[in-house]
């Protein structure tokens, strides 16, 4: 069983790719020699070349290095709301990346094998950190008063 100690290898994987698909993004002429442009549905560069590579003018594979950087650190540290912070920012990461997968399959109609990998690898974070601390996650939340 995958632990919560594999989390901070999760994000290195999930920095290192978004990385390279930020290099990508910066350096176009590399896209089509990429190794993930498979065909014409499975290709990196159909999906880096889109409107939805970008939100707000910056890259999302640039926003990607920051989320794993993130929950790099939070996986770390040993703050009291840690592990609340740790389960938000992945449930939020995967939520995003969910809606980059939509849009793959149904507007831009190509799958980029990375960005694949990357929904996998926040999956995986998000999973470990639903069993580890999902229940203390939910509860903070409850236990919010606005008086």
């Amino acid at each position: 069983m995958i632990s919560q100690k594999s989390i901070p290898l999760l994000s290195i994987i999930g920095i290192l790719i978004s990385v390279y698909l930020t290099y990508l993004h910066y350096v176009p002429e590399k896209l089509d020699a990429s190794f993930c442009n498979i065909s014409n549905y499975l290709s990196c560069s159909t999906v880096n070349q889109s409107s939805y590579a970008l939100l707000f003018g910056i890259p999302v594979a640039l926003i990607g290095i920051f989320g794993f950087i993130l929950i790099l650190y939070l996986s770390k540290s040993k703050s009291q709301y840690t592990n609340v912070a740790l389960f938000y920012s992945s449930a939020l990461g995967l939520l995003f990346m969910l809606y980059l997968l939509i849009a793959e399959l149904f507007v831009i109609k190509a799958l980029c094998i990375l960005c694949t990998v990357v929904l996998l690898v926040i999956l995986a974070i998000f999973l470990i950190t639903v069993k580890a601390h999902g229940k203390e996650s939910l509860q903070f939340l409850k236990d919010i008063r606005f008086e």
